[in-house]
């Protein structure tokens, strides 16, 4: 065998797995991107960190008006087609996860 026959069996063999391994993560890459879309979007709301945000001292009525705020907002994120999770119920996720606090007041 010369080395012309090595260098385009090389070629070939180069060419033909690419080929082959495009193909492959394409179909997994389409699978992928199809169940990122029937996946709701996710937000985790830490309920705990915003009661205690409260401000100290506040009336009972006050209280209420910013859980009924909050709870107007979890509704806005669900009607938009959100997962909204409890932090409470989260072993961890990443940062932006979060549903930041200021969203709220």
């Amino acid at each position: 065998m010369d080395i012309k026959s090595i260098v385009i069996a090389g070629i070939l063999g180069a060419v033909g797995g690419t080929g082959a391994s495009y193909l492959l993560m394409e179909k997994n890459q389409a699978a992928l991107d199809d169940r990122l879309a029937h996946s709701p979007p996710v937000v985790v709301v830490d309920f705990a960190a915003m009661a205690m945000n409260y401000p100290e001292g506040a009336t009972p009525e006050e209280v209420d008006r910013l859980m009924t705020k909050t709870n107007e907002a979890v509704l806005k994120l669900h009607q938009a087609g959100y997962l909204v999770i409890d932090a409470g119920a989260v072993v961890a996720a990443p940062d932006d996860l979060y549903l930041p606090e200021d969203v709220i007041q």
